[in-house]
């Protein structure tokens, strides 16, 4: 398995369990969780409803969970494309929760990975805007042809 699909395989493991036990049982209004990804997170050639954004809204509906899942994935976008329609995004939603899923095709297009980063970088920044409460996560990028 490819690093980029291990890391995804990983990603949706943890947003499918880790949540569920780690979310409050009660909360007030629903918190609103952002999507912004490409194909992986907009289901690209699955059924409807059988992708792992929409899996996982069900299974938080199921649990009774306050959270509305807002899927703002595009099917081949780039770093630098999330990295444009972010702030509108996050205006309109106003998230408590962003998830960024991209970078996949920035390295399928042989991007510059500096670019990715600070693409990356950006938006992760953008979205801790919002509230100074999230802790600030090292954006880390890397070739697969270099040792880790």
């Amino acid at each position: 398995m490819r690093a980029p699909a291990r890391i995804a395989a990983a990603l949706l493991v943890f947003l499918a369990t880790v949540p569920l036990f780690a979310l409050p049982a009660a909360a007030a209004p629903a918190t609103r969780l952002l999507i912004v990804g490409d194909s992986i997170s907009a289901a690209y050639g699955l059924a409807p409803g059988t992708g792992w954004v929409d899996l996982l809204a069900a299974k938080l509906a199921e649990k009774k969970l306050p959270y509305r899942v807002v899927n703002a994935s595009i099917t081949g976008d780039t770093t630098a494309g999330g990295r444009a329609r972010l702030p509108a995004l996050l205006a309109t939603h106003k998230p408590s929760i962003v998830v960024i899923e991209l970078g996949g095709n920035d390295g399928l297009r042989g991007g510059n990975l500096a670019s990715t980063r600070d693409n990356l970088s950006a938006m992760v920044a953008a979205a801790q805007s919002l509230h100074d409460v999230l802790p600030e996560q090292p954006v880390q990028v890397q070739n697969r042809n270099e040792a880790p």
